[in-house]
């Protein structure tokens, strides 16, 4: 079960009804990722098929498909389809038609059998060549008549035309007759975890990148140091690792099975605050005010020793996570009014970069010198967004990906910079905003039990869209409803360097939830977080709606936790 909650059915559907569109299967060149060479056929067919789009007769699916056209004879999984891959397909497909036989044995009891050549009625086709350009490197078309034929521009959209199969037969052996064509709006659609404070087990991650997989999310953020512990084990700084944390071969299976599922794995060390764990064996490098008195969670930036050691615990863990990002943190290092109590962060800032210099800016002047380093190894860096303002001399490089998530921070930038400022200033963002997208376990920092309440599923699934950035001071009032404190900060609806948005897991008091509680907990919210991402036309404007929607298709094929 997905335990999801049901909420009022106050608010409008957002946005037109989609109008009639066109859209076709059709064979043309493509080219993957992955580094196959690109291809040719049946060039002449290239131009789609004109057809109207039906959303009222779409199949159900999470996210929903962007368009579908009903036709005239559906398909039928039995017990002698197979899964046939196009001959120039077949190493670029192997793995995915692999993984989509393993699926369907745990969702059916029996394996298919993987072959090349042509298909015949009751088989599932796959290939590539898609000439269709809104698909993109994710999109795929998907045809359902006596063959079940799908068919995309690159590897990864044939993958996720295969999670729609699954979902499909979810619901019954039988596929509704028709065409579809479906693409993401935002590149950038997943979960983070918080494996910092709260151990998670290797088993609790790969349930999750499969159920990520299922819901076409393609990112899980592994926040994997904090106060509270260093969950990842360390070779070169052994002493800083929890009792309870990832071995690196974990972290590579991990890595691995994430591939195959076509979900990219980003690691943090949040720094320079938050450093507790990796502090309290080394405090010869933690920051000491006026007094003389240290403070656990904060690196001395001012230190060259304390730099290195932070460059050591970077380089060490960046090569584990091959994708193209490494998240620093970055955030919370001190509450402004605190600044005046370490007068060498100023010194320093002044020393470096001129008179006009304020104590922050020598906390920008180490964002950006942990971007140096991220750089240096071809990643690109990525920043919260409340600790990387406020300097006189230094501006954050615009290279960097900035997550935004709060309107108000006291333990940070007070006030911080809305989305658009960054936009402004060069950057990428993402949306991380801490309405809806936080779920937090126990008290969040600085409230009492219970306060801040989590959002609830119908405001997030009938009032929030991936463009608007919500803090605790806009966040709504009733909930439910669109009725705002301050007005909602939001972006161009087709602002191509909003990468997107995540569901973001805070294990603030990490005993309050079990790993079974917080499973159940996010499940409702990471199919609301695949809707709003992939951006298609929802089946129905209503959350009440929604949730049997989410009960029937469930969970990912062989999905189970146990019993805490």
């Amino acid at each position: 079960m997905l335990a999801l909650r049901r909420g009022g059915m106050r608010n409008a559907i957002r946005g037109p009804a989609m109008a009639a569109l066109a859209w076709g299967l059709a064979a043309c060149g493509s080219s993957d990722p992955a580094g196959e060479a690109p291809h040719a056929r049946n060039s002449e067919v290239c131009a789609p098929a004109v057809l109207a789009d039906a959303p009222g007769a779409r199949p159900a699916t999470i996210p929903a498909l962007q368009l579908w056209q009903p036709g005239a004879s559906g398909y039928a999984y039995g017990v002698a389809s197979r899964i046939v891959l196009d001959p120039a397909d077949g190493a670029a497909l192997a793995e995915t038609a692999q993984v989509l036989a393993e699926d369907l044995e745990r969702q059916g009891g029996r394996r298919p059998a993987i072959m090349s050549g042509t298909p015949v009625a009751g088989d599932i086709a796959l290939s590539r060549g898609h000439c269709d350009a809104r698909l993109g490197a994710e999109g795929y078309g998907l045809r359902s008549g006596p063959v079940l034929e799908i068919q995309a521009q690159e590897s990864a959209g044939v993958f996720y035309g295969t999670r729609t199969l699954l979902q499909l037969l979810a619901q019954g052996s039988a596929i509704p007759a028709g065409h579809a064509l479906d693409w993401p709006r935002y590149p950038e659609r997943g979960l983070m975890v918080d494996a910092g404070r709260k151990y998670f087990t290797p088993e609790w991650l790969r349930q999750h990148i499969r159920e990520l997989a299922w819901l076409k999310l393609n990112v899980l953020h592994l926040h994997f140091s904090d106060n509270q512990g260093f969950r990842i084990e360390s070779e070169r700084h052994p002493e800083i690792v929890s009792a309870e944390h990832l071995s690196k071969a974990e972290l590579r299976e991990l890595v691995a099975l994430a591939r195959r599922h076509h979900v990219t794995l980003i690691g943090e060390i949040g720094m320079p605050g938050h450093m507790t764990a990796a502090l309290a064996p080394h405090p010869e490098f933690q920051l000491t005010d006026a007094n003389g008195e240290p403070a656990p969670d904060k690196l001395d930036i001012t230190n060259p020793l304390a730099r290195q050691y932070a460059r050591e615990l970077v380089e060490e863990f960046l090569p584990l996570f091959p994708g193209r990002y490494w998240h620093t943190g970055g955030d919370e290092y001190m509450a402004s009014a605190e600044y005046r109590n370490y007068p060498q962060l100023q010194a320093y800032a002044r020393e470096k970069h001129g008179a006009d210099a304020n104590a922050k800016d020598a906390v920008l002047d180490f964002v950006n010198w942990l971007d140096g380093v991220v750089r240096s190894h071809g990643r690109t860096a990525r920043f919260w967004h409340d600790g990387v303002s406020g300097g006189n001399a230094v501006n954050v490089n615009p290279d960097t990906v900035v997550e935004w998530w709060t309107d108000f921070n006291p333990i940070g930038d007070l006030l911080p910079p809305p989305p658009q400022e960054f936009l402004d200033r060069g950057h990428t963002i993402g949306n991380a905003s801490y309405w809806p997208l936080y779920y937090t376990v126990g008290a969040a920092a600085g409230f009492p039990a219970g306060l801040p309440p989590r959002p609830d599923l119908c405001s997030m699934y009938e009032s929030w869209e991936v463009n608007e950035f919500t803090g605790p001071l806009n966040a709504p009032a009733v909930l439910c409803q669109t009725v705002h404190v301050l007005p909602v900060k939001t972006v161009a609806t087709d602002e191509a360097r909003n990468l997107g948005a995540k569901l973001f897991v805070w294990t603030d008091s990490p005993e309050a939830e079990t790993e079974a509680e917080i499973a159940a907990g996010i499940a409702p919210r990471l199919r609301i977080v695949a809707q709003k991402t992939w951006n298609s036309p929802r089946l129905t404007p209503r959350y009440a709606a929604f949730q049997p929607l989410a009960e029937a298709i469930g969970h990912a094929p062989g999905y189970s936790l146990p019993a805490d």
